[in-house]
């Protein structure tokens, strides 16, 4: 009878993969450090958009005035219309963003008030400087009423 050879990894085999990957990975942290920023940047940027097409609807919906607040850390959506504010929502920016403070007012029509005005809303993060690399969104709301997100505020209209 004929013996089947021992099939595995030896131990230097084992090792010299280990230290592959420990260098590959050595390699490509700092790109995953980018990513990882770019994607906070993104979510938070998709935040300040679903709240202002939000802050819209509800103008629209409710035939009456709603505001958007953005603060540092944080957007409020309120109607304002009856006699009384009513906080329809209000949702924290993820950590670490920081957006620039703003307020903006929709009418039934959906357009922001006074009329003729325009808002720019823009996105960043403690600790970095925003470039082609590291892109920060910037949200845009024209007089019209159209809202639109840029991807990144450097490039933004």
């Amino acid at each position: 009878m004929h013996a089947s050879p021992i099939r595995g990894l030896t131990l230097i085999e084992t090792m010299v993969a280990v230290a592959i990957s420990a260098i590959l990975l050595t390699a490509a942290a700092p790109y995953l450090a980018d990513y990882t920023a770019n994607s906070r940047l993104r979510e938070g940027g998709h935040v300040l958009l679903s709240d202002a097409l939000y802050a819209q609807s509800e103008a629209l919906k409710r035939n009456g005035l709603v505001r958007l607040t953005v603060t540092a850390n944080s957007t409020t959506v309120t109607d304002i219309s009856g006699a009384a504010p009513v906080v329809l929502r209000t949702r924290p920016l993820p950590p670490p963003l920081i957006a620039q403070a703003a307020t903006v007012q929709f009418t039934s029509s959906g357009m922001p008030t006074p009329f003729g005005t325009a808002a720019s809303i823009d996105l960043s993060s403690q600790g970095i400087t925003c470039s082609d690399q590291l892109r920060c969104p910037g949200l845009r709301i024209d007089a019209g009423g159209a809202v639109q997100l840029c991807a990144n505020k450097l490039s933004c209209p």
